[in-house]
């Protein structure tokens, strides 16, 4: 933190003011919503099953923000479900090849969106482009950069933009959500931020965009990353502009009715802007907008009717938490607590209580879904298969086995760049931590009863 800060008043110092908006902000501003639903627009029912994934097992990941720490102990999770073959419908493959929706934000965001954009290639290139490169290294080669201060004093450009940048330079390419659109297959992305204003949960959806009167297709995976990872005070907030009310054609509201504060988003005149920031704020285990569309929908099976699925077996949603352990060594000592322990403690202390919120509607609805898809599933649901069963399972760095080795990835801090060793440590941790999770393991037994029937 102190380091951060220290960079940005190295830039305030070096900077001017600049007048003008740079051009890379013209280029990240949204195209109006046509109102009709096109080819390019970037929604679930009109993503079709790739090639090994079908309807019958579907699979939602979830990736909590921590940085690298939790992008590496995501990708661990991932390397464990490409390990896992399944024999489905009589054809070979494997539960990483049957993931439907990928979720993720602030450092969870970095390794959902690459795996949706890149696939398989996650595994041959994530770990050097971005495990085990000095990333946050080069984002602050760029804040003390002469060059980019005249650009870091304009009212229209910030940090947040520059972390844009250096996402779009070493992971994501320049790809889009219109490039995912046009893809046309699975996963589905969702990456989360929060309105800055409103303390919500802000989606990077076709539907949010919507109540925006927006298309989702022009915006970098790179700017919706940015914004989910953008920490307040170390990051500047990232801007979309709030056209509602200017579509070719309106789009009603009430098609979003579980999105979070959508009257705040319909009046442009009181809020013509929206700021964005870091998505853990808001949700830091990425599950709270699939937990918003069930109650919304009246359960679970509602939500799955709009899903575009159809006749699921398995359902399987993997919550992957790479929540850090709360700073109590502040509690050992006397000492007044610096600005930074301070800023740390708070932020912990408020992501373990909103996690722990989250856990507990998991933990508590497991039971109650289960009977939802089974009574929806005979009273005729084409989403459901009558022998549909649900699995919840939670991932947690706390529930490492080992008390050692858990109070050592507990204490990994919290940036965008790590030792080696550490991210080593955090990709196997994933993998053991879901290879023994009792909820993992009933799974794999059903799949089998499955292969055998």
């Amino acid at each position: 933190m102190l380091k951060w800060l220290g960079a940005l008043a190295l830039a305030a110092s070096l900077a001017g003011c600049a007048t003008t908006r740079p051009p890379m902000i013209e280029s990240f501003r949204q195209a109006p919503a046509t109102g009709q639903v096109g080819a390019g627009e970037y929604r679930l029912p009109r993503l079709v099953p790739q090639s090994g994934n079908s309807d019958s097992l579907a699979v939602i990941l979830s990736f909590s923000g921590g940085g690298t720490r939790a992008a590496a102990f995501a990708y661990g999770v991932l390397k464990e479900l490409k390990n896992a073959p399944v024999l489905w419908n009589g054809a070979q493959t494997t539960l990483l090849d049957e993931v439907d929706v990928v979720a993720g934000v602030s450092g969870g965001s970095v390794a959902a969106a690459y795996f949706a954009a890149f696939g398989d290639e996650t595994f041959r290139s994530f770990e050097p482009a971005f495990l085990k490169s000095d990333f946050q290294g080069g984002l602050l080669s760029r804040v003390r950069s002469p060059a980019n201060a005249f650009r870091l004093s304009s009212p229209w450009f910030g940090r947040g933009h520059l972390l844009a940048e250096r996402l779009d330079e070493t992971l994501f390419r320049g790809i889009t959500y219109g490039d995912l659109a046009a893809r046309g297959t699975r996963p589905y992305l969702l990456v989360t931020a929060t309105d800055l204003t409103q303390g919500t949960g802000f989606e990077f959806s076709q539907g949010q965009f919507d109540l925006l009167c927006s298309r989702l297709d022009r915006v970098p995976l790179s700017l919706a990353v940015a914004a989910s990872s953008a920490v307040p005070v170390v990051m500047s907030p990232v801007t979309l502009e709030n056209k509602a009310g200017k579509c070719a054609a309106p789009l009603v509201p009430a098609v979003n009715p579980r999105l979070a504060a959508a009257d705040a988003y319909l009046d442009p005149e009181q809020r013509p802007f929206i700021h964005l920031v870091d998505g853990g704020l808001s949700d830091n285990l990425a599950v709270r907008g699939i937990i918003d569309a069930i109650a919304h929908a009246g359960g679970m099976a509602g939500a799955l009717e709009t899903s575009g699925l159809q006749g699921i077996r398995r359902l399987v949603i993997v919550s992957v938490n790479a929540e850090q352990g709360l700073n109590t060594a502040l509690d050992r000592s006397d000492k007044v607590p610096s600005v930074a322990e301070v800023l740390d403690a708070i932020s912990s202390a408020m992501l373990a209580h909103r996690s722990s919120k989250s856990r507990e509607i998991l933990d508590r609805g497991a039971a109650r879904w289960r009977s939802e898809l089974r009574a929806a599933a005979r009273a005729g649901s084409q989403a459901l298969d009558p022998s549909v069963d649900l699995y919840v399972i939670e991932v947690s760095l706390q529930d490492h086995p080992e008390p050692k080795l858990r109070g050592e990835l507990l204490a990994i801090p919290t940036s965008f760049s790590l030792p080696t060793e550490e991210v080593d440590k955090l990709i196997a941790a994933g993998g053991k931590i879901l290879r023994e999770s009792a909820e993992f393991m009933r799974l794999r037994n059903d799949l089998s009863i499955d292969k055998a029937q």
